[in-house]
């Protein structure tokens, strides 16, 4: 598993991956970041492991240090809906900071192998009240990301046919989880992730990412699509 945190061979957490700058830590001291830091789990998971279960007791707060993960819901029907991706630095069951006990409203998995930080509820409640900053971090990134991809998510699914919701989801999930790379915009994500967010078929989703390979907008490969030129794609769709 390639997890590049510090860890001491007792299994201690001891720092983050060096080129990680996690915006829930932002505004504070080195020494309030180690001692927040000090007070969790280090925790390895698998790809396709779900670490959250939507109803669960909110009961633990996450930092997802490695891998990519997402949101989702199961509906009554028994359909997967995807609602928010993931990368390295941003948290997740944030519903455990809250004063009353609730439950986690939406699953949570990792589609890579990764690695995360784990908090227990009353720990990471004790930080948030010795250390204001990092509950202005938490409520900032909650209102900013959650608005930011629910807007997404509506304009994906208010345009009138589906190769233009595939497009508007490719655009925000480049956005979101993509990496710039001298040729475009690199995300790993897979035929049925795009069928399930953009609400259309498997069948769908083939002929579009067929023909914008074609056109030269965007590249396809195991597991990842390479988007060379997003700013076309809209306008293709």
């Amino acid at each position: 598993m390639n997890c590049r945190c510090s860890v001491s061979p007792g299994n201690q957490f001891v720092g983050l991956p060096k080129a990680l700058r996690p915006r829930f830590l932002s505004g504070l001291s080195k020494a309030e970041v180690d001692s927040i830091l000090s007070a969790a789990k280090h925790r390895q998971f698998r790809a396709s492991s779900v670490i959250i279960n939507q109803a669960d007791p909110a009961e633990r707060f996450f930092l997802l240090t490695s891998g990519h993960g997402r949101h989702f819901v199961i509906t009554n029907e028994g359909r997967k809906i995807l609602l928010h991706w993931l990368t390295a630095g941003q948290i997740f069951g944030v519903a455990a900071i809250l004063s009353t006990s609730i439950q986690y409203l939406a699953s949570t998995e990792v589609v890579s192998d990764g690695c995360a930080l784990v908090w227990e509820r009353q720990t990471i409640r004790d930080l948030a009240s010795k250390y204001s900053a990092l509950t202005d971090n938490v409520l900032s990134i909650v209102v900013m990301e959650s608005i930011a991809w629910s807007i997404a998510a509506h304009v994906s699914l208010s345009s009138d046919n589906a190769q233009g919701r595939v497009a508007h989801l490719l655009v925000s999930l480049a956005s979101a989880i993509g990496k710039a790379t001298p040729d475009g915009v690199e995300m790993a994500v897979f035929n049925e992730d795009l069928a399930d967010g953009a609400n259309v078929t498997h069948f769908t989703v083939s002929r579009c990412l067929r023909d914008w390979q074609r056109a030269g907008i965007l590249a396809k490969r195991r597991g990842k699509i390479l988007l060379r030129k997003p700013e076309l794609l809209l306008a293709a769709a």
